[in-house]
């Protein structure tokens, strides 16, 4: 169910920009980053008793390993929401798509080695593939949700768009 917050908080604050409830929904979804990002990472120490012992990942890839990966759907689906989430920050910034990948790949490393250090679940390097498919289908959620807003406006001139985005 908390999940299901984050992503209706988070939609929507991509969805109002530009509009009179914009500087709310932006709040909004601030506090909602600044409680998922700590609690994420917090959440295997937390599973573990708060005992951690020396990482050992496994850096194996492979075409095979990659495919398999991608069964991975808690990734993907926890991904999704976090690029929406972390480009929901961004409303003013240049190439929010680029740092809401590079925050979705720094978050994907931290969660593999917090998951090595507490022994909750293998730490894997190969599941920041599907980190990053879910960061991918995050960016085609945004880039629909803008475009529809767009024609929603009344489409305007290809320049604006893209100075909002």
């Amino acid at each position: 169910m908390p999940i299901v917050v984050v992503a209706a908080i988070t939609i929507a604050a991509i969805a109002l920009r530009r509009t009179r409830w914009a500087a709310a929904s932006l709040r909004a979804s601030r506090w909602t980053s600044c409680i998922v990002w700590p609690l994420s990472l917090l959440y295997f120490p937390m599973q573990a008793g708060w005992r951690v012992h020396a990482v050992q990942c496994e850096w194996t890839f492979s075409s095979s390993l990659a495919v398999y990966s991608l069964r991975n759907f808690h990734h993907v689906a926890g991904f999704i929401i976090f690029f929406l989430l972390t480009f929901a920050q961004m409303p003013n910034v240049k190439r929010p798509y680029l740092w809401s990948f590079a925050a979705s790949l720094a978050l994907g490393f931290l969660v593999e080695i917090a998951e090595g250090a507490t022994g909750i679940h293998n730490c894997r390097m190969r599941d920041l593939i599907p980190d990053m498919a879910g960061a991918v289908i995050g960016a085609a959620i945004v880039t629909a949700i803008l475009a529809i807003r767009r024609r929603a406006d009344g489409g305007g001139d290809r320049q604006s768009s893209r100075a909002e985005i």
